[in-house]
């Protein structure tokens, strides 16, 4: 009754029912009834709100008993455990904090002591890694670098070893023997880098001289490394490549000559001559051209065939303008031994004496280069290059000289004898510029052979002007059916001797370097030459009618043809020997005219 009045908000005694009445029956049916009057009273009526309360209550009710059955224990054992553990975790923070102090003091402690010693194992440690390069690397730029460390790692053993005795750690003498080592392999590498390409260029298929020296210059420190390390060894590596590119040029140059002797030549003998093939001559166009300054030249003929010397050849052979080309154009390309030996055209002598010397000036550049770059030693003096050159070149300039004396030798190209000497003049130019030693006097040595040979060719074609046949015969023009007269037409001799004369000065203007005119054979040669052809001219203007006519005729044919072929000069001071000549010729012309 206390928990219903306590939900109905009432009092205790309010619902106190009639106390039982032992008399039977009807007292329990007043009970009842009075029980169910009281249930009317609308303060005893139940809302069904407060049922739904009621419910909710009971629900949590139910739900806090559960909580408190099952998950508060759970939850006490789980932090009882996390709290065990907990208590681990601090003791060993507290072991760590105890050991952070203590090796924190000895860091401290350490750190001192090897605040000195830090210097000196950085100065004397090697690190494997330029161990291993050095014994088992490839030999490039890397492992240079490597033998760079090495040679500073050198000086600094040194310091120790004389200045800094006191702070030698006890191990420096074994450090010392291993740097030592080190050096002496790194120097016996680099031995057989050198040793093997050298051996290269003796294998029975070897490889260009060229390509060896730019894997050498690839790693140019080595000989010095070497000659650092053992001096005698590098002396003899330095002799060993010298003999073999001696005999390496030596060999590669005889065989490139052997192809320049089989390449076919135009033979120009002793027909070639002035006063030769004079009766037949066959010249087109008209001879008064020249006399009235029209404006055409001689020059273009097509060259001389070496196969039948007939007139028409022995006349064209005077007229060089295509010859012309082989000094005039700047053409540095050289023939190669496989189109010498195969080429089918005739060539003059100039073109094998070019090819060959080009040849050697272009070889001597690569070598002095890499001779200078690759085994020049500070010490050495600037002589030794130059000694060494010559000795690897010297049996190769004797066979090139050979080679010219017997180019020459028979031969009475006089302007193929010329256009070489001008070929040498410009490779001495070239040489100067390129400041290359040995080639200069090698080309004098040339010199020495081509302008005797020159001479005697003047003297040749002197004595053929003076055993000319004294005659009045003149120069017919191709398709003429009638004979000329002498005072009128030039003598067909003045017209041989124009080309001749012409392409000797037009050789004469060929030269790059100023020189002395007056020096050189040549100016003197064109005057005996000229001379020899007016005292012909003499003799034959006294078998005609008129001599002062004949000879200013033909003066005036060779003046025009001069005027003609050098109208137009590069240089703004005109040669000597041209303006000489000129002079001399006009002057005949006012003489005879008169």
């Amino acid at each position: 009754m206390d928990v219903l009045s306590d939900l109905l908000e009432l009092d205790a005694t309010e619902l106190q029912l009639p106390e039982d009445s032992p008399s039977g029956k009807d007292d329990n049916i007043d009970t009842y009834r009075a029980y169910v009057d009281s249930t009317l009273k609308k303060e005893y009526q139940l809302h069904t709100e407060f049922l739904k309360e009621f419910d909710d209550l009971m629900e949590k009710n139910q739900s806090i008993r559960t909580s408190t059955e099952t998950l508060i224990p759970s939850l006490k054992n789980y932090f009882a455990e996390f709290n065990n553990k907990l208590n681990d975790l601090t003791k060993d923070l507290d072991f760590v904090k105890g050991k952070f102090s203590e090796f924190s003091s000895l860091l401290k402690s350490n750190s001192s002591k090897l605040k000195d010693i830090s210097p000196i194992v950085n100065d004397l440690i090697i690190s494997p890694e330029i161990i291993y390069q050095v014994l088992r690397g490839k030999i490039d730029q890397k492992w240079i670098d490597c033998i760079d460390y090495l040679n500073d790692k050198q000086e600094i053993f040194l310091k120790y070893q004389e200045e800094n005795k006191s702070e030698r750690p006890n191990d420096f003498e074994q450090l010392n023997e291993i740097l030592q080592i080190l050096k002496a392999v790194s120097a016996e590498r680099a031995k057989k880098y050198i040793v093997i390409r050298i051996k290269r260029l003796r294998d029975g298929h070897p490889v260009p001289a060229q390509r060896i020296q730019e894997e050498l210059l690839q790693v140019r420190e080595i000989y010095q490394m070497i000659y650092n390390t053992k001096s005698d060894i590098a002396t003899e590596l330095r002799e060993a490549y010298i003999n073999t590119m001696k005999w390496y040029y030596k060999t590669y140059f005889a065989r490139y000559i052997r192809s320049l002797t089989i390449l076919q030549y135009v033979q120009i003998d002793s027909q070639y001559a002035l006063g030769q093939g004079l009766s037949n001559t066959s010249v087109s166009g008209s001879y008064s051209n020249y006399l009235y300054a029209s404006g055409r030249t001689l020059f273009g003929a097509q060259t001389a065939s070496h196969f039948n010397v007939t007139d028409d050849s022995i006349n064209d052979y005077f007229q060089i303008s295509k010859r012309l080309d082989l000094i005039t154009q700047e053409d540095r390309t050289v023939m190669v031994s496989q189109i010498a030996e195969n080429n089918p055209i005739a060539n003059y002598i100039e073109v094998g004496f070019k090819n060959l010397n080009l040849a050697l000036l272009d070889n001597c550049t690569a070598e002095f280069m890499f001779l200078n770059e690759f085994f020049r030693l500070p010490t050495d003096k600037g002589d030794l290059i130059r000694t060494i050159l010559l000795d690897i070149f010297q049996p190769t300039f004797d066979n090139a000289m050979d080679f010219t004396h017997q180019l020459i030798d028979t031969s009475f190209d006089i302007f193929g004898v010329l256009i070489s000497i001008r070929v040498a003049h410009r490779l001495q130019f070239e040489a100067q510029h390129r400041q290359i030693p040995c080639i200069d006097d090698y080309l004098d040595g040339q010199l020495i052979l081509l302008w005797p040979k020159f001479q005697k060719l003047v003297d040749f074609q002197c004595e053929q002007l003076r055993s000319v046949s004294i005659t009045t015969n003149v120069a017919r023009v191709r398709g003429a059916g009638t004979a000329s007269d002498p005072l009128v037409t030039p003598h067909e001799l003045t017209v041989q001797f124009s080309k001749f004369l012409l392409s000797l000065l037009k050789l004469s203007l060929t030269h790059k370097e100023l020189l002395d005119e007056r020096a050189e054979p040549l100016f003197h040669s064109i005057n005996r030459i000229r001379d020899d052809f007016e005292t012909i001219m003499t003799k034959c203007s006294k078998k005609t009618k008129n001599a002062d006519n004949f000879l200013t005729t033909n003066y005036m044919y060779i003046y025009n043809a001069l005027q003609q072929s050098f109208l137009r000069t590069d240089s703004e001071k005109e040669p000597l020997i041209l303006s000489q000549t000129k002079t001399h010729l006009s002057q005949l012309l006012e003489a005879y005219s008169k």
